[in-house]
């Protein structure tokens, strides 16, 4: 059975340990505030530049009247269970081959010390249409026709630094208002009319001049679609329907290519052919300029290892009362958690300003000197105190190494804690925890073996 006084101090540990966790709890609710306020301030600049771009088109857009047959809703046995009713439909035709050929200039915009990556984009698009694009399906239903419109979708018109230009066979067409467009096209629509006497196969360019926030993206509505970007961007992700065939990417920017066709992006098109104003993100061909890894998040990760730092660091005061039958007094055991709690706190105070390394060096080696000065008193021991606090500054280090590998974090974190259980275990394996628990025992085994010693 346990001794008393040594799952008393066990007990008195477990409860030390607990109420640290409130700090801690405490650092890591002002690390999601800091988040929240980034994420608000990211939400600002969109609101006043623009918010992410797709584009979608151009594609032809034709407003008809059709007759079609419907299902009456209270058919009874006996009766037509079929009527003719007049439909409005919006119908679109997609172009043979979509080439768009961009250049991002990309900056930080900044409110107080939170921002978030805008860019000015300069994007030419060129459109080949087929021949039959007048072809109409089923003629016999199609009861009125107004002329057919050159549609482009952009996501956030406030975004245009100029109107956009668009030229069919080389001559600039006037842009159609937006109170004049079918409504089915919804509020983001841009778009020209086709003359009326454009005949044949004819080739569409598009001049953008278009701001945006973090993400561009294009729907690849074309047999066949090839873009090409450039930017001065050093961290792009690329996402959406396929990845680029070509990118490269180096210290000041990336340049990227994409190919596709109408059988990949087949559920996109089949989405567009019905009023041209499909929007579908999954679909789209997509670049995101992503921030490197910011100091609130590796704050928030290094977070998650605090509880281990402090166990372990409690594991060793508990070790060292064992080993050395010099006994630690509760508030000390408080105090040294509360140093390590103030290094995240540090840690996140000074990752918003300098980088990440740099403030986790200055924190880590602020609170293990502190440590280290105190334990030099209590244990009136230069050497023992400092012994402590370097111990610690490697085990920050450790941590430090587990956060810099992603990948490998959960092998690094258990090799750690495998590591520091089979140097407790080994410490530990000729230990008479009996003796230790009984203090008159303890001292009596302490003064026999100080005995031997002198015997020898």
């Amino acid at each position: 059975t346990m001794r008393p006084n040594l799952l008393l101090k066990m007990l008195t540990i477990a409860g030390l340990l607990l109420v640290l966790v409130i700090p801690l709890l405490m650092i890591q609710d002002k690390v999601i505030d800091r988040s929240q306020e980034a994420w608000k301030v990211k939400q600002q600049i969109a609101r006043q530049v623009s918010g992410e771009q797709q584009i979608s088109g151009p594609v032809i857009v034709t407003h008809r009247v059709r007759k079609q047959r419907v299902e009456k809703a209270d058919c009874r046995l006996g009766d037509s269970c079929t009527v003719v009713e007049k439909r409005t439909v919006l119908e679109s035709q997609i172009p043979d081959v979509l080439n768009v050929d961009g250049q991002l200039q990309t900056q930080m915009r900044y409110r107080g010390i939170y921002g978030t990556p805008v860019y000015r984009s300069l994007l030419h698009l060129e459109a080949v249409f087929p021949a039959n694009w007048q072809k109409i399906k089923q003629p016999e239903q199609v009861l009125a026709s107004r002329p057919s419109l050159l549609v482009l979708q952009i996501s956030d018109l406030r975004g245009l630094v100029e109107r956009p230009q668009i030229l069919v066979n080389d001559v600039p067409l006037p842009l159609v208002e937006t109170e004049q467009l079918p409504s089915g096209l919804g509020a983001n629509a841009v778009a020209v009319q086709l003359p009326d006497e454009l005949a044949g196969a004819f080739t569409v360019k598009v001049r953008l001049n278009l701001n945006g926030t973090e993400s561009l993206a294009a729907l690849p509505l074309a047999k066949e679609t090839r873009i090409g970007l450039r930017a001065d961007w050093p961290h792009p992700s690329f996402e959406g329907l396929v990845l680029p065939v070509e990118r490269e990417i180096n210290a000041d920017g990336f340049t990227s290519q994409w190919r596709t066709n109408s059988l990949a992006a087949a559920s996109a098109i089949l989405c567009a052919r019905g009023d041209g104003a499909c929007g579908d993100a999954s679909q789209a061909l997509r670049v995101r300029l992503v921030q490197p890894v910011t100091g609130l998040l590796s704050s928030e990760r290094a977070l998650k290892y605090s509880y281990l730092i402090v166990g372990l660091t409690f594991a060793a005061f508990f070790l060292f009362e064992i080993l050395r039958r010099y006994p630690f007094h509760a508030m000390q055991y408080l105090l040294v958690g509360l140093a390590l709690a103030m290094f995240y706190l540090l840690l996140v105070a000074l990752s918003e300003h300098i980088d990440f390394a740099l403030a986790y060096l200055v924190a880590a080696l602020s609170c293990c000197a502190l440590i280290g000065v105190y334990l030099m008193a209590v244990l009136r021991s230069p050497k023992a105190g400092w012994i402590f606090a370097i111990s610690l500054l490697l085990v920050q280090g450790l941590i430090y190494g587990i956060l810099m590998a992603e990948d490998y974090a959960l092998l690094l974190g258990a090799l750690l804690l495998f590591a520091a259980l089979t140097l407790v275990m080994v410490v530990t394996r000729n230990l008479d925890w009996y003796a230790f628990a009984v203090p008159g025992k303890a001292m009596a085994k302490a003064k026999s073996d100080q005995d031997d010693r002198h015997e020898q």
